[in-house]
Order: C-alpha cells, then structure tokens, then sequence
C-alpha cells in the first residue's frame, strides 16, 4: 500500500450522512415548512376571528412562531424549501403591514371604520390563499416560483 502512487486511487469511503426521517415530522424540511405555513394560515384567521385586543394577540404569537421557524431554517434548508421560508416570511411580514394600515384607517378619518373590515378581510384572504397554495406546494416538495412577488 505504501508504495502505491498511482494517481488513480479511490478516496477513503466517507460515513453516509443520516437520512431525514421520513413523513411530516419537524426534523425533515418538508415538516418544518408545513409547519410554517400552517402557522401562517392559523395567524391570520385567528386575528381575523378573535379581534378584541386581549384575544388579538393568539394571532401574533402564531405569526411571531412561524416568522421565527422560517427566519431560523431560511439558510440551512434544502433549496425548495428554502423558496418557502421565504415566501412564508414575505407573507406575513407584507400581511400584517397592510392588516396595520387597515386598522389604522378610523384614526385618520372617522368614517373609515367600515373601510378597516374590509382591507383586513382582503388581507388575510390574499395571505391564507398565499399559504394554502405554498402549503399544497410543500407537501409535493416543489419550490415557490416567485418566492419575491405578490402572488404564488
């Protein structure tokens, strides 16, 4: 063996690296960007459903959770699933800046009350849609095509 020099040697043989398991568990990529977007979609409706300040806030501890999950696990992911970190985080990041705007409206002007109901209504539809169609997308294991636009 020593004496070999032949410039066509194998490589040592290197470990196998440990496979994922399988199904929708949280330590496979899959499972954590369904998680994400399942959080996403349940941020939405929560807030849309419990609107009272002190039950308000169930929606942004589910948004808080799935910004969290899909900013830590943006870089490490496989490439398709990093689309959907992406595309998670842009959609609630976008959703609840006009959710903000909408709920700001009555401050401006008074008469805009029934106005605020009606943006926070085509927010959270545009963000729930968003992430239900990326959700279908991520149980299939396809990336986002435009993890940067407004639409899917």
């Amino acid at each position: 063996m020593a004496d070999n020099v032949t410039p066509f040697r194998r490589p040592p043989p290197r470990p196998a690296q440990p496979q994922q398991s399988g199904g929708l568990g949280l330590k496979t990529h899959r499972g954590k960007v369904v998680l994400v977007h399942l959080l996403t979609i349940a941020a939405f409706v929560a807030n849309f459903l419990l609107r009272t300040p002190p039950l308000s806030f169930v929606g942004m501890v589910f948004g808080i959770a799935a910004v969290a999950l899909a900013y830590s696990n943006r870089g490490q992911a496989m490439p398709w699933a990093n689309t959907h970190h992406e595309h998670a985080v842009r959609t609630l990041i976008i959703g609840w800046a006009i959710w903000v705007l909408g709920g700001v409206l009555p401050m401006i002007y008074g008469p805009f009350v029934v106005a605020t109901f009606f943006v926070q209504l085509g927010a959270a539809i545009w963000a729930v849609l968003r992430a239900v169609i990326a959700l279908v997308l991520a149980i299939m294991r396809k990336p986002i095509p435009n993890p940067h636009g407004w639409l899917v």
